[in-house]
């Protein structure tokens, strides 16, 4: 029975401490909310709503909060992608041996810069000294060939000029004063004398007549000298005719032996220029001589850097050994691979002006102008090649290094934007922070549209004109869930 007692009197011990505890606690909270006001009393005595921000000028100072005007502006949508700098194809060459041979000089190497034309090896090669020494013959036949072409034609032309004038009975003596000197070949034998016979026939024939009215001759031998002068006449046409086919004839055979000859001597130097890589120092003088027929000089075809050397002195070499790879730098370039998702939203045209950013050099943008773009779909990659030259007059830039091509894409105009940074979620809500007064910012809820790396459309919350919070405004809504939750 007492531990019963013992055991109530313990309860209602326990009940009446915990009642007196309880009464101090709230006692306490009373006279600190009489002493210290509440954040919505704060707010209710500025006059400011649940959305704003009232910061102290320090808060203000510590923040360094930026601002950004509301405005309309044309968006273009900008896709980044991944490239790497590489030479330009043109302009970076494999040098390589034309032909088999003993590598006698080496006149550069690696680092050397280099000009258009400058001898940069010399091969010595038996082949070269045979294909160079047979088209050093067949220049030779063809000049012979050549020579007996233009003695023939000459020939023809004073044949045909001589038969013009035999034709048109001129004196003999006149005739010979023209064609005293003029080349006429065999031809000057054969026609001067038969128009000798016909002048001669003419003149008996006319001294004649008178004698055969007078009786002193025949009637018999008056038409016999008639005779002669038709037989003179007849016989000298007939040569004039066959002489002129003669002389065209020993012509025409002489042209097809030239045609020929040049032929030949054409084949002759494309195989040489074949072997040598170009038509340079074919026939020069000093190459003519039995000790350099063999000599074949590597020359550089543009100005540039050499980047490697692959044989040295007296190494021997076979047809298409690199020798040097020559490189020119003033222009590379960008090349990057467009994949499937961004097929879609990109429109590229040839020699478009592109931005390109090089990780090096990360506060630089470079230009470039696009060269390439590819039609076929790698199955590896699944995107389409992309090539771009960028321009490098100071040699600032190498290949292989890392790049990001800023490709322009789909475009909208007359929007109102504001930055990418002034934009915050709250709960799937888009909203900013906009100047309320010098001291208070006031978050406004937005429906946002067209996105690009650095601008939002805000289709629907903002008018224009606003200033909206761009750096600091993450802290402005941290300063806005601690007011709430006060």
């Amino acid at each position: 029975m007492k531990s019963r007692v013992a055991f109530v009197l313990l309860i209602v011990v326990s009940v009446m401490g915990f009642a007196l505890f309880w009464d101090q606690i709230r006692h306490t909270y009373e006279q600190d909310q009489v002493t210290k006001p509440g954040a919505s009393d704060t707010a209710k005595e500025s006059g400011l709503s649940s959305s704003d921000v009232l910061l102290s000028e320090e808060k203000i100072k510590a923040m360094h909060l930026t601002l950004s005007p509301v405005k309309r502006q044309n968006l273009n949508r900008v896709r980044i992608v991944p490239g790497r700098l590489r030479y330009d194809d043109r302009k970076h060459v494999d040098i390589k041996a034309p032909t088999e041979g003993v590598l006698i000089e080496t006149r550069v190497k690696p680092g050397d810069s280099v000009k258009t034309g400058q001898i940069l090896a010399v091969i010595n090669s038996p082949e070269i000294g045979t294909a160079r020494a047979d088209l050093l013959q067949r220049t030779t036949e063809y000049q012979l060939v050549r020579n007996q072409y233009d003695w023939k034609a000459l020939i023809q032309n004073n044949v045909q000029k001589l038969v013009d004038a035999l034709l048109s009975q001129r004196s003999m003596e006149s005739v010979e004063k023209e064609f005293s000197n003029a080349k006429l070949g065999s031809f000057r034998s054969d026609l001067l004398p038969a128009y000798s016979r016909y002048l001669l026939a003419v003149m008996v024939n006319q001294k004649s007549v008178p004698l055969a009215k007078s009786g002193a001759i025949s009637q018999q031998t008056k038409q016999m000298r008639e005779a002669e002068v038709q037989e003179s006449r007849a016989n000298l046409k007939a040569l004039c005719e066959q002489s002129i086919y003669d002389v065209r004839l020993e012509r025409d055979q002489v042209l097809a032996k030239l045609n020929d000859a040049n032929h030949r001597m054409k084949i002759s130097q494309q195989h040489l220029e074949s072997l040598i890589g170009s038509s340079k120092d074919l026939n020069t003088e000093e190459l003519k001589s039995a000790e350099k027929l063999s000599r074949l000089e590597i020359i550089a075809p543009f100005s540039g850097t050499i980047e490697e050397r692959t044989f040295s002195q007296t190494e021997r070499v076979k047809q298409s050994d690199s020798l040097f790879v020559l490189s020119q730098t003033d222009s590379l370039w960008v090349a990057a691979d467009i994949r499937e998702s961004d097929w879609s939203a990109i429109s590229l045209n040839s020699g478009q002006d592109l931005k390109v950013k090089i990780i090096a050099f990360p506060n630089q943008t470079f230009s470039a102008r696009l060269y390439y773009l590819g039609r076929k779909v790698s199955p590896r990659t699944n995107s389409v090649p992309l090539i771009a030259e960028i321009k490098n007059p100071k040699g600032l830039l190498r290949p292989g290094m890392f790049a990001q091509v800023m490709i322009p894409g789909e475009e909208k105009s007359d929007v109102i934007a504001v930055p990418t940074r002034a934009v915050l979620d709250d709960a799937a809500q888009k909203f900013v922070f906009i100047k309320a007064s010098d001291r208070s910012f006031r978050r406004v809820d937005i429906q946002s549209g067209f996105k690009t790396e650095d601008w939002v459309e805000v289709q629907n919350g903002l008018y224009g004109g606003e200033q909206v919070v761009e750096e600091g405004a993450f802290t402005l809504k941290s300063e806005l869930l601690l007011e709430r939750e006060e």
